[in-house]
């Protein structure tokens, strides 16, 4: 049987990085296989930080905060150190909330390293070298050239394109992306992208 990748949760018992998950980052990495990461979690596990969410909204939008949480574990827990081969695809969490968090990231480890000995570089360097990120739920911010910066920093080489077809809030590959990211961008999200991670 072919696995495409070692599919996780973004909600587990306990934050992506502790040691009780490596024995799965090992596996992977000897496997030469990504870690997907899907949003969503094990019942009996709230969807915020502070317990249930009252409405559907508040948890779809509530994805990337849990994504952020699972990175940052990853990062401080010295996972990539440790497996510098591993390849994470969050799936579904959108995107747009990873700059950010490389930003913040990068300025409490300049002030607090001393804490964590064991990263031999900066955060954002470990999210570029490590995650990958899918498009689904695209982002749709005013201005088309703050999506552009957004990506730009992610790395394009770093997004896959998702549809979560046939889901309501489905991506359609006719719009989603639009036109504007010329045809080598396009090509980069619909399939090389994927290709060249999956060794498809």
């Amino acid at each position: 049987m072919y696995f495409a990748h070692v599919l996780m949760m973004s909600r587990t018992a306990e934050a992506h990085g502790r040691r009780r998950y490596w024995p799965i980052y090992e596996a992977a990495c000897e496997a030469g296989l990504p870690i997907g990461i899907h949003v969503f979690g094990y019942a009996g596990y709230a969807s915020t930080n502070t317990g249930w969410a009252s409405y559907y909204i508040e948890e779809m939008t509530e994805h990337e905060t849990s994504c952020s949480a699972l990175v940052t574990s990853m990062i401080m827990e010295g996972v990539f150190e440790r497996f510098p081969e591993l390849k994470v695809v969050l799936i579904e969490a959108g995107f747009a909330w990873l700059a950010a968090l490389g930003w913040r990231l990068d300025r409490n480890w300049r002030r607090l390293k001393d804490e964590v000995p064991h990263l031999k570089k900066a955060p954002s360097e470990y999210i570029r070298e490590h995650i990958f990120i899918t498009t689904q739920p695209m982002e749709e911010p005013e201005k088309p050239e703050d999506l552009m910066d957004i990506m730009g920093w992610i790395g394009w080489d770093r997004i896959l394109f998702a549809s979560d077809y046939p889901h309501w809030d489905f991506d359609d590959p006719h719009f989603a992306i639009p036109q504007s990211f010329g045809e080598e961008r396009r090509r980069a999200i619909f399939h090389d992208n994927a290709a060249k991670l999956y060794r498809l």
